[in-house]
């Protein structure tokens, strides 16, 4: 069974391909990009040209945090930026 986080809409996802247009109706953005992994450097990088990314947006701030937390993302050992912006601007970031 998957366990859905209500109020999150996937933008961009390049590893997967998906890339839909932004959606402000969504007030909070999270932008996440890794290093690519360690061993497959160089194919990753000749494939894919850039970092993994990905982009997603959410009704609350707790919807994105709670994506956040699930996916490990804050402490991930590829995370190269993670941030997260609201209405007022940049909520978080790292590093």
């Amino acid at each position: 069974m998957i366990d859905v986080i209500p109020g999150l809409k996937l933008i961009k996802h390049n590893a997967t391909d998906i890339h839909r247009p932004d959606d402000p109706t969504f007030p909070f953005r999270l932008e996440v990009s890794f290093h690519p992994p360690q061993l497959t450097d160089r194919t990753f990088v000749g494939l894919s040209s850039c970092s993994d990314e990905l982009i997603m947006r959410g009704m609350t701030k707790e919807a994105i945090d709670e994506f956040v937390r699930r996916s490990g993302f804050r402490t991930h050992p590829r995370l190269r930026r993670l941030t997260i912006t609201g209405p007022e601007g940049v909520v978080e970031q790292l590093p």
